[in-house]
């Protein structure tokens, strides 16, 4: 297998083999990973997300996003197709991090799910995930994976679809990234107290089988140039643009 890359813009205990079925419709974040039986450090204000619609798989690293088939055969996690997007980012470090989770991927781990736990080992890579969504104190907004709930507008709410999950990400570089569902959406943010003023956003043109257009222009219009004031409280973040739609967000990092 080998991994696609574009620059498109925009431990387990006794826990027992995964069965087919059980880590589908779920998200993981990784609690620790290590390399060579030592602890490997990712790039400042990362963290590994990796989830699973139905025979799929959808990752990031920090800057990129990766997906490829997917499907349980045994212990092993067999991914094809995987695919890299660099969605405009500017952070090489990230991005190669990005690179070297798609190039894990591609060598089907051994899987093994404990509950909230999910450990992926090829050996000599290992990670350990959870999806638990317990959320101890407000996170930072910069680097942080934050998933969109709704968008409201005029006092109408759209939901989008939660397979594959929409989120958006402040980077550190001052790039923002967002997942519609179907494309990235790509603007820069200045920030100041209580808020951002963002650069012109930028969008890829993927066709996708399942669409949501009406949610994407929305989100596009949330992220194009302007002022937005941001609120984090109690891990939700909400981006409000004054006489237009606002952004409800939950934290998954």
């Amino acid at each position: 297998m080998s991994i696609i890359l574009s620059a498109t813009m925009a431990g387990s205990g006794g826990a027992a083999a995964c069965p087919d079925s059980t880590v589908w419709q779920r998200t993981f974040r990784s609690v620790s990973v290590t390399e060579n039986g030592q602890p490997r450090a990712l790039v400042p204000g990362t963290r590994i997300r990796i989830d699973f619609p139905d025979g799929k798989v959808n990752a990031g690293a920090g800057c990129g996003q990766i997906n490829g088939a997917a499907a349980i055969n045994g212990s092993q996690l067999v991914v094809s197709g995987v695919n890299l997007f660099r969605n405009g980012c500017t952070n090489d470090a990230a991005y190669a991090q990005d690179a070297w989770l798609a190039a894990f991927l591609d060598r089907d781990p051994t899987v093994r799910l404990h509950g909230h736990k999910l450990v992926l080992t090829d050996g000599t890579i290992r990670f350990t995930l959870t999806d638990s969504p317990a959320v101890a104190t407000d996170p930072p907004l910069i680097g942080t994976y934050w998933v969109i709930e709704a968008l409201v507008e005029n006092g109408v709410t759209t939901t989008p679809r939660p397979f594959p999950q929409p989120y958006l990400v402040f980077q550190a570089d001052g790039t923002v990234v967002a997942f519609a569902g179907c494309n990235w959406i790509t603007s820069s943010a200045a920030h100041h107290d209580g808020g951002a003023t963002l650069g012109e956003a930028d969008t890829t043109k993927r066709s996708c089988a399942i669409e949501n257009p009406l949610f994407e222009n929305r989100l596009f219009a949330v992220l194009d140039a302007g002022e937005v004031t941001l609120q984090i409280e109690a891990g939700r973040l909400t981006v409000d643009r004054a006489g237009g739609p606002a952004l409800l967000l939950r934290s998954e990092s």
